[in-house]
Parts: C-alpha cells; structure tokens; sequence
C-alpha cells in the first residue's frame, strides 16, 4: 500500500512539472528550459497578479510561443514570473515618485539574480531564458551583466527596455532596429539617478539577446525634447505582441537561440515560421 502510494504521489508530481504558468515550483524532474519573466509597470496589480503567469500579458504570450515551438520538437520547458512590484509608472512624476519607480526596479534586479540563482541550483543542466518588457526589461537587462559567461543562459528578450543603448551588441528588432544610433531607453538619460549601466553588454550575452523597440516608444526610444507623454506615444508603448511575421516577429530568431543550445539537434520537421502569434496590448 505504501510503495502504491508512492508511485502515485511520484506521477502527480511530475505531472504538475510539466505545466505552465505560475511560479514554478519544486520538481522531481528538471525541464530542458525554463522561461523567467517580468512584467512590465502596473502589470502586478491587483488581479494582474495571477493573470498571464505573473508575468504580463506581453512576456507570457511571448512564453506561450515559444513553448509551443518546443512542444513540436519534443522539448520541455516551465515558467515562473519575477517575484517584484512593478510599481505603475507614477502619474505626478516627482523626484519622490521616480525614486519609488527605481525602487521596484533594484527590487526586481535583486529578485532575478536570486530566482536565477535559486532555480540553476535545483537544476543545473537546464537551460533559462529570461524575458522582460519594458520596466521587466530593465530588470532582466541588469542582469545579463554578471550573466554574460553563465552557460546556463539560452537567451535574453528585452521588450520596450528603458535601459536600451541606441548602438549595442544585442539583436535588434522592432520598427528602431533599422535607427542605430538614435534614440535610447528613458533610463540612459538619466543614467546618474537611474543607476543605469551605460556600457554595451557583452558581446556574448549579446549574442543570445533579442531587444525589440518601436520608433517613437517613449521608454526605449525617449525623446529628451517632450516633456509630456502623448497618446501617440502610449499607443506605441502598448502595442507589443509576439506576431509571425513583420516587425514584432521575435518569435523565430528566439527559437532557434534557445533550440542551439541543445546538445542534440532538434527535430527540424517543426517550422518555427508557422508558430501561433498570441495578440495582446503592452
């Protein structure tokens, strides 16, 4: 009866390793990827809490995406969301109101260097893709820094990031992708106060890192000359989604970064190219 009762609570246990969404949790078994995300300003609120993994809607279809793609080669990955406040851009603005903003932000660098650490111990053969948009991307960019040799990294996406440098060694996407040299994230502007690292990330880092940014986002495409946010420019803002083809189809070059990683060459009857784009507003 016992040894039944084991054998039992082992198959539930890896049943529930295989899900996605959520924070992950302790497994018998250890994926061949795993999916970090964070979500982006205000995307922690509330309900927003338990929607879309945690992690925002932007991240988490993106996720979805790519799980899919894995799914057609064989391939197992989980999920978990960065465990920090995203903390809703304040309206007022205020230097005491930035500096909360920057708060959730050093908060969130702290949370994915330990969920990173936490996870690679538990399972160290696994391979981790850590994504983020817009102040997720900020919090996912930081760290890539002290990440750039770990051999656990599959690969990076930094959506809308209000770190992003205007010439760096990432792979560029987005509408900005063809304006190197113009425009850079709101943070680089005030890179003093922001504690922003103004320096190119490491060439091998950003070899495996997808940076996606529109023309006219005022986050990773700030205009120093406006002084207030315009509905245009919240409209660019917000309008990111994993898509199949044209300017937001990351999806593919994600793909085959994290699918080089694995020792054995997947089962390349999959197309990544007719990968199910999942839309939804930044």
């Amino acid at each position: 009866m016992i040894r039944r009762l084991c054998l039992l609570l082992t198959a539930i246990g890896l049943a529930f390793a295989g899900l996605a969404g959520g924070t992950a949790a302790a497994a018998p078994a250890c994926p061949d990827f795993h999916w970090m995300g964070a979500a982006g300003s205000g995307q922690r609120d509330g309900a927003k809490l338990t929607q879309n993994g945690g992690m925002g809607d932007v991240v988490f279809q993106s996720y979805q995406q790519l799980q899919g793609a894995l799914t057609q080669t064989g391939q197992t990955i989980t999920a978990e969301a960065i465990e920090y406040p995203a903390a809703p851009v304040p309206v007022e603005g205020g230097i005491g109101g930035w500096m909360g903003f920057m708060d959730s932000v050093d908060v969130g660098t702290d949370a994915t260097e330990e969920q990173f650490a936490a996870f690679t111990e538990q399972c160290p053969t696994t391979k981790v893709i850590l994504a983020g948009y817009s102040q997720g991307a900020m919090v996912i960019h930081r760290n890539l820094y002290d990440l750039a040799d770990n051999p656990q990294v599959a690969a990076a996406l930094l959506i809308a990031d209000g770190d992003r440098l205007p010439v760096d060694t990432t792979i560029a996407r987005g509408s900005a992708a063809g304006t190197a040299g113009v425009g850079h994230g709101v943070a680089q502007e005030h890179s003093f106060l922001a504690d922003t690292n103004t320096s190119m990330l490491p060439p091998a880092i950003g070899a495996k890192t997808i940076s996606v940014c529109d023309v006219g986002d005022p986050v990773c495409d700030y205009d120093p000359d406006t002084s207030t946010l315009s509905a245009a420019e919240l409209a660019v803002h917000t309008a990111y989604a994993p898509a199949v083809s044209g300017k937001h189809a990351w999806g593919t070059p994600l793909y085959y970064l994290v699918s080089s990683q694995v020792t054995a060459s997947p089962d390349t009857s999959a197309d990544p190219t007719q990968m199910t784009a999942v839309h939804a507003g930044g």
